[in-house]
Formats: C-alpha cells, sequence, structure tokens
C-alpha cells in the first residue's frame, strides 16, 4: 500500500510557480535544462511547459541506488557535449536530494564545461540525509527522511507513473 504524501495537485502548483520564478531570473535569455535520467523526467516535462523563456533540453543519466539504499558510488551512464554547456545558462533538474553525492558529482562534470552560469533545482529534499556539503538553489519541496516514490520516483524501477508522491507502507 502506497500512503500519499504530496498530492498531484500540489506537485503542479509549486512547479508552475518555481518555472515563474526561474523565468523571472533568467527573462529571455537562453537557458539549457539538464534533465537526470529517469527520476526527473515528470518534473522536467511540468517544468518546461509552464517556461516561458528561451529554453534547450539535454538529458544525464546517473545511478547511484539499488533498492531502496544507495551505494555511495555514482555512475555516469549518458553523458552531456560541452559544446551544449560552455557559456550557457545551465540547470540541473533533480528528482531528489538525498546524501548530496550525485549532485556533487553533477556539479562538477558540469562545471568542468565552463558553464556561464549554473543552478540546482530538485523536487524534493531530504536535508537531514546529507552525506556531503551540497544545496540546491531551488526547492520544491523539504521532506523527511522517507522513501518516497511516484512521480518519476522509483522503488527498483516500479511506482514512477504514480501522478503523486506516495511512501510505501510496509
Amino acid at each position: 500500500m502506497i500512503k500519499k504524501l504530496i498530492s498531484e495537485k500540489e506537485i503542479n502548483s509549486k512547479i508552475k510557480e518555481l518555472s515563474n520564478t526561474l523565468y523571472q531570473e533568467y527573462k529571455d535569455e537562453e537557458v539549457v535544462f539538464i534533465c537526470t535520467l529517469k527520476g526527473a523526467v515528470f518534473f522536467t516535462c511540468e517544468l518546461l511547459k509552464h517556461y516561458k523563456g528561451d529554453a534547450r533540453l539535454e538529458f544525464l543519466r546517473v545511478s547511484s541506488y539499488s533498492g531502496e539504499k544507495s551505494s555511495g558510488k555514482v555512475e555516469l551512464n549518458l553523458s552531456i557535449s560541452e559544446k551544449n554547456i560552455k557559456d550557457k545558462n545551465v540547470i540541473i533538474l533533480e528528482d531528489i536530494v538525498d546524501t548530496g553525492h550525485t549532485l556533487k558529482f553533477l556539479k562538477g562534470y558540469i562545471n568542468d564545461m565552463s558553464p556561464k552560469t549554473l543552478k540546482i533545482v530538485t523536487l524534493l529534499d531530504k536535508k537531514e540525509r546529507r552525506e556531503v556539503s551540497i544545496d540546491a538553489d531551488y526547492s520544491c519541496f523539504v521532506i523527511d527522511d522517507l522513501f518516497v516514490v511516484g512521480y518519476g520516483l522509483d522503488y527498483d524501477q516500479k511506482y514512477r507513473n504514480l501522478p503523486y508522491i506516495g511512501v510505501i507502507q510496509k
């Protein structure tokens, strides 16, 4: 059984608000949004549907989870070309920031490509689980230390398609 934590309506409202905030920051400057696959796909699509500015989309695929546990080792499975990042405004879109290892890796990886600016935006932030010193520039929701699924987040590739964020009840 899955207990609903954040409704689809709450998620979509917060994402729309965030999209407007980002547009106010960048206006009509080009922004490269980097979606971290697979978890951030729902978040990315909803955010970009409402973003009014000049947006480009790139994809990265990283992994560090098996089941409910982070391995602590980040693997890059799909990369980005430097020519698409250099001297551009870049926003990394994450589904969730947990230990911070993946985000620290991604920030270093993208910074090595010399973007004009780099921001980190996440749907969910589990601040109490942080193992490395890194924070998102924008978070839609700060949550407790719960294992969540839905809206792109999974448990062994299941439950991504739920239109809300939920917690598996055991």
